[in-house]
C-alpha cells in the first residue's frame, strides 16, 4: 500500500519569544500560515511485520537515517501503534534546507498523517498533533496547517479563518541558519528573556492588529503588522538574507521579512505578476531554483 502526500511549508507572519523556560525551551508567540511551496512525501507499507524502515531523498544534503525527523516519525508511530511494518518513505524536497520554513517537520508531519491512514486510522488527528509534539514542536501545525494562532512551544494551536490569497514569494539562498543558535543569539540580545523582555519584545500592539486583519481579512493592513524576533539575531550575519529581503522590497513587495529563524525571507505582493517577475529574477540561471511565487493554503495540513 502507498500514499503520496503534499508537505507544505509554512512561514511567520508574527515570530515573538516570549520568555525562557526552565527546560530550555523557549515560549513563543506566532501566526503561522501555510504556503503552496511543497515537498513531495510518498510512504509505502508492506505486510512484512517488524520490518526494516528505510527513506530515500533526491537532495543529497538531506540525511537518510535517523538523523532525518520522516525517518523518526515513522519509528516514533510505531512505537505508538504498538507493531511496526516493513516501510519505505520518498521525499522529493522543494522547500529549501535548514530555511525556517518547517521542511524537516513537515516531512515528519506527512509521513504520521500517511502511516495513520495507511494502519486504518487508528489516531485522530488531535492524538497524531500529539505525538508529533514528542518530536518537534512545529510538527503539530504542520499535520492541521492553514492560518493559526501558536503558542507554547510551538504546539498550542488556534485555528483562525483561512487567510485571502495574497500573493507572496519565498526566497532561500546561502548557509543556513541553526534553530539553537538563533536562540542562542537571541538570549544574548533579550538578556534570556528576563527583566524589560519577560513577556515578549512589546510587540503586542502589532500582533493584535495583525491577529485582527486576519480574522477579518483585512488584506492591506496584513502586510503593516509583520513581526520576527529573529530578524536582528540573524540577519547582521547573514547579509545574504539582507539584500534578498531589499530585493524583494525594490521588485514590488508591500512588506518583507525573515521566516522563522531564518535565513530565508518571504515578501507579500500586490498582484500576481509582480510576485512572478520578482521571482523569475532571482532564479534567473540558475539550474535549482530559490524563489517560489507561492499563495496561503487553507487549513488542512498535509494531503
Amino acid at each position: 500500500m502507498t500514499i503520496s502526500l503534499k508537505a507544505y511549508a509554512k512561514i511567520n507572519l508574527f515570530l515573538d519569544v516570549m520568555g525562557r523556560r526552565e527546560d530550555g525551551y523557549h515560549d513563543i508567540r506566532s501566526l503561522m500560515q501555510t504556503v503552496s511551496l511543497y515537498d513531495t512525501v510518498t510512504v509505502s507499507v508492506s505486510d512484512k511485520r517488524d520490518g526494516a524502515v528505510t527513506l530515500e531523498c533526491d537532495n543529497a544534503g538531506v540525511p537518510c537515517n535517523e538523523k532525518n525527523l520522516a525517518y523518526r516519525a515513522a519509528m516514533l508511530f510505531y512505537d505508538e501503534f504498538g507493531e511496526k511494518k516493513e516501510t519505505h518513505i520518498k521525499i522529493e524536497k522543494r522547500i529549501p534546507v535548514s530555511a525556517g520554513l518547517a521542511g524537516g517537520s513537515t516531512d515528519a508531519a506527512a509521513v504520521f498523517v500517511a502511516l495513520n491512514r495507511l494502519t486504518g486510522e487508528p489516531f485522530s488527528n488531535a492524538v497524531l498533533c500529539a505525538i508529533g509534539k514528542k518530536l518537534g514542536a512545529d510538527i503539530p501545525f504542520c499535520i492541521l496547517g492553514g492560518t493559526a494562532e501558536v503558542s507554547g512551544i510551538g504546539d498550542v494551536l488556534t485555528p483562525l479563518p483561512d487567510m485571502s490569497p495574497l500573493p507572496i514569494v519565498v526566497v532561500k539562498d546561502g548557509e543556513g541558519v541553526s534553530t539553537p543558535e538563533a536562540y542562542r543569539s537571541l538570549d544574548a540580545i533579550f538578556d534570556g528573556f528576563t527583566g524589560q523582555y519577560a513577556g515578549g519584545t512589546a510587540e503586542t500592539g502589532r500582533y493584535e492588529a495583525l491577529l485582527s486583519c486576519l480574522r477579518n481579512g483585512d488584506t492591506d493592513a496584513i502586510s503593516k503588522n509583520l513581526y520576527n524576533v529573529f530578524e536582528p539575531a540573524v540577519l547582521p550575519h547573514h547579509s545574504k538574507a539582507s539584500e534578498l529581503k531589499e530585493f524583494l522590497l525594490s521588485s514590488g513587495a508591500a512588506s518583507a521579512m525573515m521566516s522563522g529563524s531564518g535565513p530565508s525571507v518571504f515578501g507579500i505582493f500586490r498582484d500576481n505578476g509582480s510576485a512572478e517577475r520578482s521571482a523569475s529574477i532571482l532564479n534567473e540561471g540558475r539550474e535549482t531554483p530559490i524563489a517560489f511565487a507561492v499563495h496561503p493554503v487553507g487549513r488542512g495540513g498535509v494531503r
